[in-house]
């Protein structure tokens, strides 16, 4: 009987409907609750039998403190979360698209993935257009433009870079020199007149070799790299000689000048702002003014991060070092970081070579065709129409491979050469450009599509020009040198000299000054579509002309 009774009980306990398990509610709704009630793992609710509720709250009194009617919202609000719709439903919000200027939304790297995408199909075409027409994956063979000219290319930049060297010895020689070859005596003309030398003799030693133009491309624009540092280290230190000059001679003050500190333009401000630092101060007395210039003197021979202090700079390790770091512009001490990333290192140094690949696949398929068919094109043609539909037909069809040219030129120098050297050299400022292709007007896209050339204009050239002439005959001049130096390279890599990038240069200063005018400036998009416009159509017709004209 009992076992009968007992078999009986276990069957109708089976027979009992129980809940299904519940998955965990909300973490948020749970830990509020947890105020209540005690929940067990699965997320459910335990409570005691003397916590048993009709799942109706009591009413408040209407004399009840404050704090116990927001608890009693509380509990509602949380009460009302917990009630699910049976079809879902979706939350809508005051938002803007991603492409919305008022949006934040900066991580746009996806683009980035697409273009190196974009290019990779463009190889591949290539490559499977010529295997069809000529049996090759390629018409010319890349090669051999990379490694022609290698040896003598290694060599001649060995040398080049050795004989930058020799602005150590002067300077040490200027500096303990106490007649004439100080810097501020014969020791600035000397160095002018090396550095002239220096320059004529090595940008014509490509063309005393007959190089092919991929060599003489990179040793063009070494050139001036190496000549832009050797003048920024020759009159950056020249210049702490004087100050060393002037700081020792105020040990006599009688007899020494207590003019105050001429002070530069700082390299961060724009060409088109005043720096309020120029300004003197005039101090009451004369005892205040020679302790304020003592101080001026003695912080400009020190480094920003005041452990070097001139002349101990004066050294070969500190001069490679500077060779090496991506800057144009010397200091005493640049900031590091802590050790060489391998890993970075390797992947900017395929990069760069994958780049210049590309480059040459692209200029080798898509432009010199191009401008050779257009040269025979030209032979015999006198009509002006004639000739103006074919440049105009020459110029559409360079307007792709231009742009893509100038976006790889970007990657190749100011995100994986520099960013190599930097690596190399633990530099740890790689601030080398800023989002010039969200730019309005060519000012601002000097400032930001070469930081490391703009700061060596705005160091060496407008700096150095304020003491002596205005704010707008330092900016003239700035873009002069500037115009003078885009001409030398399209020079050096067309052998012709017909001065069409010189003037585009110098046709830059009253465009700036239209788009400042009050109809034009402010409307961002506008300006932004012309600088785009005018950068990939300037490109393909400075090549155009110079090539075919």
């Amino acid at each position: 009987m009992t076992s009968t009774s007992s078999s009986h009980s276990q069957e109708d306990h089976d027979h009992i409907l129980r809940p299904r398990a519940v998955k965990p509610g909300n973490p948020i709704v749970l830990r509020a609750m947890s105020e209540e009630q005690t929940f067990k793992p699965n997320g459910t609710a335990h409570t005691d039998p003397s916590d048993i509720s009709s799942g109706r709250s009591t009413p408040l009194p209407a004399d009840a403190p404050p704090s116990l009617h927001s608890i009693s919202s509380a509990r509602k609000q949380i009460r009302a979360q917990q009630k699910h719709r049976m079809f879902p439903t979706v939350d809508y919000f005051a938002r803007v698209s991603h492409f919305d200027p008022k949006s934040e939304y900066r991580d746009f790297r996806g683009f980035f993935v697409l273009f190196w995408i974009g290019l990779a199909i463009m190889v591949m075409t290539t490559m499977l257009r010529n295997i069809k027409d000529t049996g090759l994956p390629l018409r010319v063979r890349p090669w051999q433009l990379l490694t022609a000219n290698t040896w003598q290319l290694g060599v001649s930049d060995l040398a080049m870079v050795l004989s930058t060297g020799l602005s150590l010895p002067l300077q040490k020689l200027f500096r303990r020199s106490n007649g004439l070859f100080r810097w501020a005596k014969l020791g600035m003309p000397i160095h002018s007149v090396f550095q002239t030398a220096w320059l004529i003799l090595w940008i014509n030693w490509p063309f005393m070799l007959n190089w092919k133009w991929t060599a003489q491309v990179f040793f063009t624009l070494h050139t001036l790299v190496l000549l832009m540092k050797m003048h920024s280290y020759a009159f950056y230190n020249g210049h702490l000689s004087s100050t060393e000059d002037r700081l020792s001679a105020l040990d006599n003050p009688e007899t020494a000048s207590t003019a105050a500190a001429v002070r530069y333009p700082s390299s961060s401000t724009n060409l088109n702002e005043t720096d309020e630092r120029t300004i003197e101060k005039k101090h009451a007395d004369r005892a205040e003014a020679l302790t304020q210039l003592r101080e001026d003197l003695a912080f400009e021979l020190t480094s920003p991060l005041g452990q070097v202090t001139y002349p101990q700079n004066l050294t070969l390790w500190n001069y490679v070092d500077y060779i090496l770091c991506p800057t144009l512009c010397y200091e005493l001490e640049y900031p590091r970081t802590q050790k060489i990333q391998w890993a970075e290192l390797f992947y900017k140094t395929l990069a760069v070579f994958g780049c210049i690949f590309l480059l040459t696949i692209t200029s080798e398929e898509y432009i010199v065709p191009v401008l050779n068919e257009s040269a025979l094109q030209l032979e015999g043609i006198t009509k002006w129409t004639d000739m103006g539909l074919i440049l105009a037909e020459t110029i559409s069809m360079l307007l792709f491979p231009f742009m893509v040219i100038f976006l790889l030129v970007f990657l190749v120098v100011f995100e994986y050469v520099l960013g190599a050297f930097a690596e190399i050299t633990c530099f740890a400022d790689r601030h080398f450009y800023s989002d010039w292709w969200n730019s309005c007007d060519w000012l601002e896209f000097s400032r930001e599509w070469n930081i490391p050339v703009h700061h060596f204009l705005r160091r060496h050239v407008y700096g150095a020009s304020r003491p002596y002439i205005s704010k707008n005959m330092s900016t003239v001049l700035t873009f002069l040198i500037s115009a003078l130096l885009h001409e030398l390279v399209m020079g050096c890599i067309t052998k012709k000299l017909r001065g069409y990038g010189f003037v585009a240069m110098m046709l830059q200063m009253p465009i700036v000054a239209i788009q400042r005018t009050s109809l034009v400036k402010g409307r961002t998009l506008f300006n932004n579509i012309c600088f785009w416009i005018s950068m990939i159509l300037g490109l393909s017709i400075m090549c155009a002309l110079y090539v075919l004209v």
